[in-house]
């Protein structure tokens, strides 16, 4: 038993903040730099829970900014629930064709490893992506046995769920509280904000998107943003972008069901992170 939770614990960070801290906030919002190695590692969490190609998911999720809700949103639900969740990988209704990727993500294609994972037929890169999780988990059993395999499937599979939450639950307008007036659907849910290590506070991620936290006070914890002060504190993460000072006085827009005392918190929240590190960031990537 032992031995299967601290995989499963070990197991969901690892592939949890791979999709989050190195697909997410990494790559597709450059919110902080980290050494090279460091950032193929934690990419590596996220590519071995089946994200794919870095390049084709970051291309999708600077689109998904862009077009927020709107046409163009490669998984809103305003396209309904199901496609918002995975039906858009299936049959999408927008795609980002590969001859846009020079301008939508110029900086993964001036990457070797991550040119190297995203061929330019998609199977063949979904092939490529499912041959390495399937030696992953049979060097996980080989050298741990089944209980470790089960775990790490467990906790991969949890995760990966996670994320399509995020695209879906965290854009219904029945779900969840908002802090910013942003012109999408984007809220904040709690359970998903504890599943997917810190991305449930989405509408305060679209409200900032460039911020290397999401939760902005305790009471929206965000595994994630403690992993990147850990990272910080090593001495292994810098040029971490955060909220700037004049972006506080949004979070007074709060709808009631969040509550005054929340928002002032939340204010509170937003100028101790601009004291920490005051520098403006853009408002979208």
């Amino acid at each position: 038993m032992l031995l299967f939770l601290t995989v499963f614990v070990a197991s969901y960070l690892y592939h949890g903040l791979g999709i989050t801290v190195g697909y997410h906030r990494i790559l597709a919002h450059r919110a902080l730099r980290v050494p090279r190695w460091l950032e193929y590692f934690i990419v590596s969490g996220g590519y071995l829970c089946f994200e794919g190609s870095p390049i084709a998911w970051v291309a999708t999720h600077r689109v998904h900014h862009k077009s927020t809700d709107k046409p163009g949103d490669p998984h809103s639900p305003i396209d309904g629930f199901w496609h918002s969740f995975a039906g858009w990988l299936f049959a999408p209704e927008y795609k980002t064709p590969k001859e846009q990727f020079p301008v939508v993500v110029p900086d993964l294609l001036r990457d070797p490893v991550y040119r190297l994972l995203d061929p330019s037929n998609p199977k063949t890169q979904w092939l490529i992506c499912l041959a390495n999780c399937i030696v992953f988990r049979l060097a996980i059993l080989l050298l741990l046995g089944p209980a470790a395999l089960l775990a790490n499937v467990l906790a991969a599979g949890t995760i990966f769920i996670a994320a399509f939450l995020v695209n879906s639950v965290c854009h219904l307008p029945a779900h969840g509280y908002r802090n910013f007036e942003t012109a999408d659907q984007s809220r904040n849910v709690w359970w998903v904000g504890l599943l997917a290590c810190g991305e449930g506070w989405h509408n305060n991620h679209h409200a900032l998107p460039q911020s290397a936290r999401h939760g902005l006070s305790w009471r929206e914890p965000d595994i994630s943003w403690y992993a990147i002060v850990l990272m910080k504190a090593l001495g292994l993460a810098k040029d971490i972008r955060l909220p700037a000072k004049k972006k506080a006085e949004f979070a007074l827009a709060q709808k009631a069901d969040g509550g005054m005392a929340h928002a002032a918190e939340t204010v509170a929240a937003l100028e101790k992170l601009a004291d920490l590190d005051p520098r403006l960031t853009p408002d979208a990537v």
